[in-house]
């Protein structure tokens, strides 16, 4: 009795201790734990929508038999996102948006399908990469370190630029109208929007960065699907490096965790050829079917993504009735699964492509000349043979030319295979490789040679997961070149180590410098986080959210981004506004005029955006439409944000905004004669 007696005492003792100290040195505060939850309960919903994809999509493929759980997982998820996405805009169009229906159908899905879940989890835990050799379990190390810090960098608000234009404001008009209705003024809303729809699921049940993580999942899912078909057509070294090599592409890295729809192109096209392949190896009528679904749902993603079922068709296509068959089995199956988003242009807009070929709404002889720049690419045919090496050694994310960062690894390896051509024989999988990837590069290089508007090396992603293949295949059939002496195999290897060591300090730079870990544990509110990474237009938009009358309709000017924006907007989608408006009105007065007679109070004027477009002639701005603004701010405008009054100066030969750095933005107020 005396014992227990003082084991009491003991825990009194030690409970009293431990809970005053912690009430005066609190280990960290309200806004921490906040956040910390918050950011955990992004995770718990975007799993939950992920393994539910995963049970839909075993359900519906049961009766498929898998090589491995990792293609059990990878197939059935990638299938099941689609099936919420379709279910998702049956929902949208009859007006059932509302968060409550939506967690209703999730946990009553859940419930009904919690046997096809536990398959799912009994599958996830059996899967097993074996990394043999050193190198592998180095490449290992890399693939899990830089899918750690895309996850966490994906878990941060959206800033991504196309993300704040259209991918988010397609669920937010939505969730506004409590449907899916037609969309106004910008072209970007009628594309096909399958990811859109997971997005609009997302932020119904939670929020933005829950559709963020949407997009993330793609990365790796795409990751899955090149490891699935590097280990049955070569061997687990050749996924490994091309899984990393993916990864080493700091744009695809990077866009994985912003709100696109890039990486679900690349893993709907890197399946289908995968079940392409399986279908014509087994003569499979359901794996052509499948495959059909999954090119479909890449067509669900752009309208480019037509290549792809193209470059299927014809791979399945041979001067025989069966294969002849079996092509059309796969275009009705993929034409099937796309048509949702082409029907709704149809009803919507009168034409299932727009604004192509048929035009429709908003859409005239202008813009159309204006969107596609025609005869603006690059016509010289040395500097088309160049593209490889320009847009790897040039482009960068943040520039003008390619606009993406992809890394010396696939120009390095990928000519090495053709090194190897007369030493190694092709295999189908090669030669299928090179024909889907190499079809799909000659579209986008057609399009670089028509129109500066196409050449952004991410309209090619749908291609890079074979590039990584046919890149760590090249690497694997250097081990035929080696000689006694020297091994140009170990020699490679030790420069892609080298690459890959500077991808992983570079990328930890970047994220150190960028802390995430402070807006995820509470040290940095969301505001201060959106206000650090989007500068003036953050500053512009809380001005317009909290100094303008409700009921202000604003009118963008070079600022295609409207996400952030709580007044009616419209953004200048195209940055055509101006010079679309000057073709229909010729002067200050019946430009104004226009302005009001549409119901805009307020012009919003990215004056930063003007100073790029003037400074990179990137648009074809002319004198006449830089006097007919001079004249109308002056005239028709009174400035309320901002104090640098609009003057236009010529530096070397060119127009130039002055102070358009130190005053990135301007509002004005529409009204009568104010000078």
């Amino acid at each position: 009795m005396k014992r227990v007696l003082l084991i009491a005492l003991a825990l009194t003792w030690i409970f009293l201790v431990t809970l005053n100290y912690y009430i005066v040195h609190k280990p960290f505060s309200a806004e921490n734990a906040l956040a910390i939850l918050n950011a955990l309960g992004d995770v718990i919903v975007a799993g939950a929508l992920v393994a539910l994809a995963a049970a839909l999509g075993r359900r519906v493929l049961c009766g498929l038999p898998f090589d491995s759980p990792l293609q059990a997982i990878v197939f059935s998820t990638g299938l099941g996102l689609g099936l919420i996405s379709f279910a998702t805009f049956g929902l949208g169009l009859i007006g059932w948006l509302t968060p409550l229906l939506f967690w209703v159908l999730l946990l009553l899905t859940a419930f009904i399908l919690r046997a096809d879940l536990m398959t799912i989890g009994r599958d996830a835990r059996s899967i097993r990469l074996a990394a043999i050799s050193r190198f592998e379990r180095a490449l290992a190390f890399f693939c899990g370190g830089m899918l750690a810090i895309s996850f966490v960098v994906a878990l941060t608000p959206p800033i991504g630029w196309d993300a704040l234009q259209y991918h988010l404001i397609i669920p937010q008009l939505a969730i506004a109208q409590g449907r899916i209705l037609p969309p106004p003024d910008n072209i970007s809303l009628n594309n096909p929007a399958l990811v859109e729809m997971l997005f609009l699921a997302a932020m119904l049940l939670k929020g933005d960065v829950v559709a963020q993580l949407m997009h993330w999942i793609y990365l790796p899912l795409t990751l899955g699907s090149v490891m699935i078909f590097a280990r049955r057509y070569f061997a687990s070294q050749v996924g490994w490096l091309a899984m990393a090599l993916l990864l080493a592409v700091p744009s695809f890295l990077l866009v994985s965790t912003w709100a696109y729809n890039d990486l679900a192109l690349a893993f709907y096209g890197c399946a289908a050829l995968d079940l392409v392949l399986i279908a014509r190896a087994n003569a499979d009528r359901r794996a052509f079917v499948l495959a059909g679904a999954f090119a479909g749902m890449a067509m669900g993603g752009k309208y480019t993504a037509a290549f792809i079922v193209l470059a299927l068709a014809v791979l399945i296509a041979r001067p025989s009735r069966r294969a002849l068959g079996q092509a059309v089995i796969f275009l009705v199956s993929a034409g099937i699964v796309a048509a949702p988003w082409y029907v709704r242009n149809w009803i919507f807009m009168g034409n299932p492509v727009y604004p192509f070929v048929w035009g429709g709404p908003y859409w005239d002889a202008f813009r159309a000349a204006w969107y596609s720049r025609f005869g603006t690419g690059l016509s010289d045919p040395l500097r088309l043979l160049s593209v490889p090496w320009e847009a790897t050694i040039i482009g960068r994310e943040e520039g003008v030319a390619y606009q993406a960062t992809i890394g010396a690894l696939l120009l390095m390896l990928i000519p090495l295979w053709l090194a190897t051509a007369r030493v190694v024989p092709r295999t189908p999988a090669t030669r299928a490789l090179w024909w889907f990837a190499g079809m799909l590069y000659v579209v986008w290089l057609a399009g670089v040679a028509q129109s500066k508007l196409l050449s952004q090396t991410r309209l090619l992603f749908p291609a890079f997961p074979a590039f990584a293949i046919l890149a760590a295949e090249a690497f694997d059939r250097l081990a035929h070149l080696t000689l006694p002496q020297f091994s140009i195999q170990r020699f490679t290897a030790l420069v892609i180590g080298v690459v890959l060591t500077l991808n992983v300090i570079s990328y930890g730079l970047a994220l150190a410098a960028d802390n995430p870990l402070a807006y995820l544990t509470g040290a940095e509110t969301r505001a201060a986080y959106l206000a650090r990474h989007l500068g003036a237009y953050d500053a512009v938009a809380r001005f317009v959210n909290t100094r303008l009358p409700p009921d202000a309709k604003l009118l963008f000017l070079w600022e295609t981004r409207a996400y952030y924006f709580s007044r009616t907007v419209q953004p200048d989608a195209l940055l055509d506004t101006l010079a679309h408006q000057r073709f229909l009105c010729r002067d200050a007065d019946s430009l104004a005029a226009m302005w009001r007679q549409m119901g805009y109070t307020h012009i919003l004027l990215n004056r930063q955006g003007l100073e790029l477009m003037l400074a990179t002639q990137y648009d074809p701005i002319g004198a006449d439409d830089l006097r007919v603004l001079q004249d109308v701010t002056t005239r028709h405008l009174k400035l309320v944000y901002g104090a640098m009054p609009f003057q236009i100066v010529t530096r070397d030969g060119a127009f130039s905004l002055v102070g358009a750095a130190d005053e990135p933005y301007a509002v004005y107020e529409i009204v009568g004669r104010f000078k």
